[in-house]
């Protein structure tokens, strides 16, 4: 059988989210960091789950900024849409039907 060349298909583009001005921050969508990352929310670890998805100085930066409960839903609404490569919307929804 002749070699079946996929390295073009397995790279991917740097994926952020800004939750403020000068706040951006890179999405690790690696998917066995995503795995983790569930199993950080199954076990109500939110922000250790958050920590995996966005890293440390997010969650520091995220903490000083005292959100809401709902304002840290749409940070994780966000960072799950880049890592799944859907739009906010579509995230949104998959999200709410949960």
């Amino acid at each position: 059988m002749a070699n079946l060349d996929i390295s073009s298909r397995l790279g991917h583009e740097k994926q952020e989210i800004t939750i403020a001005e000068g706040k951006t921050y890179e999405v690790n969508c690696g998917a066995i960091n995503m795995l983790k990352a569930q199993d950080n929310f199954k076990d109500g670890e939110v922000l250790k789950a958050v920590e995996s998805l966005l890293g440390e100085k997010a969650v520091r930066d995220i903490e000083a900024m005292n959100l809401t409960v709902k304002e840290l839903e749409i940070i994780i609404i966000a960072a799950a849409a880049q890592v799944n490569e859907l739009s906010y919307e579509e995230m949104e929804k998959r999200f709410r039907n949960k």
